[in-house]
């Protein structure tokens, strides 16, 4: 390997390839991130001085300014760092395992499956409460995560054949996420007015209510799928070339499969308990990422840093507009258009 490409590094008996595209990029996303969050916690509806602010964080403000400055503004600016991760390591494991560049979990039905059960929970709390006798706004999370458990359930029964057929996974995947949608319909349908507005607004992806024990839980997800990733990173290498190419490296295809699957649906389920879901990140993030750091195929770090980037700055975008608006509609508004032009070029690609 040329110097110019990457510098070899050994730390005794292991031994590493440093790309030096990849560690400028890593660095000039990491100023970026820093950047955008430290204009997030000084800047706001409310203005505050930079003494203020930093009085706030370092525990000497008064109790007004720590709510606006650390339970608001960095709270809220460290969620989207996170949210963003989870979706962008999540897209990169489904986009790797499927060896197709538009299979992520919103296409996939996951995102829609723990809509669903947040959605039921919202709008018709009866559910729970009749059965637990517990408050069902205490449950949402929990039910969105085990709604997209159940719902990758579902997809994996049906399109699961001793591994995973990308094209049958998409196909199996957009009509469970058809029925997932349509329970969302129904479930707004029945709801009381006051219900259904809250749940039409969890459904377009807001970080305007997170709160400090979200970031405390997604901490936990990152770095849990962080070190998974890490591990399963040459398995995905591997599949990225195909499944028989990489049952030949040595490769257990079925197994890493349905690891890196499993991982990519708890990680999105935390995200979208917490923000609901934030479309597209998952897409847009490791097509992104795979071009500005030059890697083979859509990588899970990568991809998790250039996913935080993308909601961190969308967010910050929509509370500057002149309207303020959720971050999903704003990410949509990115990725719409993205995902069309890259379905076009892979239905060209595959009609050659």
């Amino acid at each position: 390997m040329s110097a110019r490409r990457g510098v070899g590094v050994r730390i005794g008996p292991f031994g590493v390839l440093v790309r030096r595209r990849a560690v400028v990029w890593t660095a000039i996303v990491t100023i970026t991130l820093l950047a955008v969050t430290v204009l997030a916690v000084l800047t706001g509806t409310l203005d505050l001085p930079a003494s203020r602010v930093w009085a706030a964080l370092t525990g000497r403000g008064s109790s007004v300014d720590h709510l606006v400055v650390v339970d608001r503004r960095l709270v809220r600016a460290v969620t989207a760092i996170l949210v963003g991760f989870v979706l962008g390591l999540s897209g990169a494991l489904t986009q790797s395992v499927t060896r197709n560049p538009i299979a992520t979990p919103d296409l996939l039905g996951v995102t829609a499956g723990a809509s669903a059960a947040a959605v039921l929970l919202i709008t018709q709390p009866w559910l729970v409460t009749s059965v637990t006798g517990t408050a069902s706004a205490t449950l949402v999370a929990p039910a969105a995560v085990v709604g997209g458990l159940l719902t990758t359930a579902m997809i994996v029964a049906l399109a699961w054949r001793g591994g995973f057929d990308g094209m049958r996974l998409i196909l199996v995947g957009l009509g469970v996420n058809a029925i997932a949608l349509a329970i969302v319909s129904w479930a707004l349908m029945r709801a009381d007015l006051h219900s259904a507005a809250v749940a039409s607004r969890w459904l377009t992806g807001s970080l305007a209510g997170v709160r400090v024990e979200d970031v405390w839980m997604l901490l936990a997800v990152v770095a849990v799928a962080t070190a998974c990733s890490t591990v399963l990173s040459q398995d995905l290498s591997a599949l990225r070339l195909g499944r028989d190419v990489a049952a030949s490296l040595g490769t257990r295809t079925a197994r890493s499969e349905a690891y890196a699957i499993a991982l990519a649906v708890v990680a999105v389920s935390a995200a979208t308990a917490v923000a609901g879901p934030i479309g597209f990140v998952a897409f847009v993030a490791p097509q992104a990422a795979l071009r500005v750091f030059g890697t083979a195929g859509p990588t899970p770090l990568t991809s998790g840093m250039v996913g935080a980037l993308v909601v961190l700055v969308a967010d910050q975008t929509a509370q500057r507009l002149p309207v303020e608006l959720p971050v999903g509609v704003l990410t949509a508004v990115i990725g719409a258009p993205a995902l069309m032009f890259l379905l076009v070029r892979y239905v060209r690609r595959s009609s050659v």
